[in-house]
């Protein structure tokens, strides 16, 4: 039986990626191109009918609220993605050298990873409900936090008779870096897995070398495990970016148990572009709208694949 050579092994590996490619990725991204140009509404029978160019893109960018969810989506993905990543490095850092039940202390950190989104933003959007929340219970019932924390640059607001007026941790301008919360919560153990598999990589003997020649522990971070971390710091920063520009289901669970229906404060742009596009009945517009962030998302992948090449190239 003649072997096959290495062209048909390629093709044979290559050919069902490739089908699978085209029919989950390439095929729905040139199908949204293509309802972005026509004004679509909710009557099935008109769809098509109306061909609208680059109108819908306009409209769009014109949109009440548009940019508010720019801003918000800015913010959370910011504040979301340093937080992950900050959490993650520094509790990788603490978990790098071996120790009795050093497994178990790594399990029980990835169950907040484990936990399904909706079920982790249900779960938060109870601490932070707008009236009796428990957090306002723990902090202004229990820790009267409100008495001491001027200190700290905290201002509360109180009615005429002096009494404290409970904050609305989704319903403020701020409300945002509450949403982020619970995505940190939940994202986090994930990179602390891809900086513990970066530092496997920092060989025993280069520490103790360094150690030797008299560097201090803050010299080691910056100059021999920051270096070696950096491609995992680089997929780790990109991979969270992206998770977080396309968060959805903890922001509308948060509110209201999926009511899809966010604060000003909170709103960010996949929320925004599922209620343009399934309960305005835009979809014309919805789907500019995923074009503009499909390609946003695109480049940043871009850029990210090109930083790893680059590194690599260096290395060679």
């Amino acid at each position: 039986m003649k072997k096959p050579n290495e062209k048909q092994i390629v093709l044979f590996f290559a050919v069902p990626s490739s089908v699978l490619l085209l029919l989950f990725l390439i095929l729905p991204i040139l199908s949204n191109i293509f309802i972005s140009t026509f004004d679509i509404g909710s009557n099935p029978g008109q769809w098509f009918h109306n061909f609208a160019s680059f109108k819908n893109y306009e409209n769009a960018i014109m949109q009440d609220g548009f940019i508010n969810a720019v801003r918000n989506s800015i913010v959370y993905t910011i504040v979301t993605t340093l937080g992950v990543t900050t959490i993650g490095l520094f509790a990788a850092l603490c978990l790098k050298k071996p120790f009795k039940g050093r497994s178990l202390v790594i399990a029980l950190m990835m169950l907040s990873w484990t936990v399904p989104s909706y079920v982790v933003g249900i779960f938060f959007g109870y601490l932070f409900q707008q009236d009796n929340s428990v957090v306002n219970f723990i902090l202004f019932d229990v820790l009267k936090f409100d008495l001491y924390s001027g200190w700290l640059g905290f201002e509360w607001s109180y009615n005429e008779l002096n009494q404290l007026i409970i904050p609305r941790w989704l319903d403020g301008k701020y409300s945002v870096l509450t949403v982020a919360i619970p995505a940190i919560w939940h994202y986090w153990p994930y990179s602390m897995l891809l900086f513990l598999e970066g530092l496997n990589l920092i060989k025993g003997d280069t520490s103790r070398a360094a150690t030797m020649d008299g560097a201090n522990e803050v010299y080691k971070f910056f100059y021999i495990t920051l270096p070696i971390l950096k491609p995992a710091l680089i997929a780790v920063l990109a991979q969270n970016l992206i998770i977080n520009i396309y968060s959805f289901n903890i922001v509308v669970m948060m509110f209201g148990n999926g009511t899809m229906i966010p604060s000003k404060g909170a709103d960010i742009l996949i929320p925004y572009i599922f209620r343009t596009s399934f309960q305005s009945w835009n979809l014309g517009i919805g789907a500019a709208l995923s074009t503009m962030l499909t390609l946003t998302v695109g480049l940043s992948v871009l850029y990210y694949y090109r930083s790893l090449r680059g590194q690599e190239n260096e290395r060679a």
